[in-house]
């Protein structure tokens, strides 16, 4: 006897989980609150150890279809001069260079690719309203769709829709938190007449601000600011915005910015959070990506912590899945996942933390700090040719851990 499974939210963890789950044969309905996967803030920097964990389930010619910008490299702007320029090239990477995709298009992929398999069901549209619960453990969920309610019975819940997690929510499940002093204003603008493929970072005056190029011919920028401060901002106007941007960036790149400084309308706020529940587990339930652990922005590392989070799911459900093995076995696998994630998404949680404390700070130590980056790094060879492949740009995430798809 193969066990069910309903799957809430149709993010990266959860739809790569429900491609591997169907894939193998297992029942899987994905839910999902939205009709389509348009988002205002949307993770969409994979590095090689997002990459490479789709290339091993199978998704890499599909993976190559999806629009996206394969990224030269990144250079680091201290108070608007020059100070570090990163290289990548084949080298380092080989074919997992990191890339900056559409992750809307990335999840109609995944999911076209579930629809191959009769036991795979997607319900768009359709929200979590609670979770069934009998005999001390979770059999089900109770969705609504267009206004109608469903109670949908399954031997195992997911809990995969982030941040806001009604499934988190509904199992009031113990966590802790790092207070994060930042917020993000993220927009876009048209590109420079000659693009390039390289991320642009500026740091300095207790700001941040990054620029990606996009594949839609656009940059995306993630403005980095001293978290509650964007009220003051907005009252401003968001003409001002793009002035502020503009004063600590490079001149060029400050007057591409002042082309468009009347152009914009509505950018949205991320209020940052770093969080990670003490147990994802619950008789009947278990909880992955942003829903069991709210990441951080800094790194650019969630949608590859959510692939991966789905993958090592996969490797140790599956065998249970399949089998008519009994229900409390799940629970037994579901805390190996839990234990087998927790260093990696504990490792970087700890170092994406430190950043923001330091740079955010416009003080005499920070400016010497910069001043100090900036005489070191400026006049000197201003391009690392090899990268440690343990870093954050590199194989594995932060050489943590190794992630691989044992395919059943």
């Amino acid at each position: 006897m193969r066990h069910s499974v309903v799957i809430v939210g149709a993010g990266p963890a959860g739809a790569v989980l429900a491609y591997l789950l169907a894939k193998s044969g297992i029942s899987v309905t994905l839910l999902e609150r939205q009709m389509d996967f348009q988002r205002e803030f949307r993770g969409e920097i994979l590095m090689p150890s997002g990459l490479e964990p789709l290339s091993q389930i199978g998704l890499w010619d599909q993976m190559n279809q999806v629009p996206h910008v394969s990224l030269d490299g990144i250079n680091v702007f201290i108070n608007g001069r020059q100070g570090i320029s990163v290289d990548f090239h084949e080298q380092l990477f080989g074919e997992f260079n990191p890339r900056w995709v559409s992750q809307p298009h990335l999840l109609e992929m995944i999911v076209g690719e579930c629809g191959q398999f009769d036991n795979f069901r997607l319900l768009r549209g359709t929200r979590v309203r609670d979770l069934i619960k009998e005999n001390n453990r979770i059999v089900g969920v109770i969705a609504e769709q267009n206004q109608e309610r469903h109670k949908l019975r399954a031997d195992l819940v997911i809990g995969a829709d982030g941040r806001t997690s009604r499934v988190r929510h509904a199992l009031n499940l113990p966590q802790k938190s790092d207070a994060m002093p930042m917020d993000i204003v993220w927009l876009k603008v048209p590109g420079p007449p000659s693009p390039e493929r390289k991320i642009r970072a500026f740091a300095g005056k207790g700001r941040l601000l990054f620029a990606a190029p996009t594949y839609d011919h656009h940059l995306q920028l993630g403005f980095i600011i001293r978290k509650g401060s964007f009220r003051e901002i907005r009252e401003r106007g968001y003409p001002e915005l793009l002035d502020e941007m503009a004063r600590f960036v490079d001149p060029a790149f400050g007057a591409h910015l002042a082309q468009f400084r009347d152009s914009i309308s509505n950018p949205f706020l991320l209020s940052t959070v770093s969080d990670c529940l003490t147990d994802w587990t619950y008789p009947g339930s278990f909880l992955i990506g942003d829903a069991a652990h709210t990441m951080s922005p800094v790194g650019g590392q969630g949608l590859n912590i959510a692939i991966r989070d789905a993958i090592v799911s996969a490797n140790h459900l599956i065998p249970v899945l399949s089998s008519d093995r009994p229900l409390p076995q799940l629970e037994e696998t579901t805390r190996l996942i839990q234990a087998e994630r927790n260093e990696e998404v504990n490792t970087i949680q700890k170092i994406q933390a430190l950043p923001p404390k330091v740079l955010l700070r416009d003080t005499w130590w920070s400016r010497l700090l910069f001043y100090i980056l900036l005489r070191v790094t400026h006049g000197r060879s201003k391009t690392i040719k090899r990268i440690d492949k343990q870093s954050m740009f590199g194989k594995f995430t932060f050489g943590v851990t190794e992630v691989v798809w044992l395919d059943p």
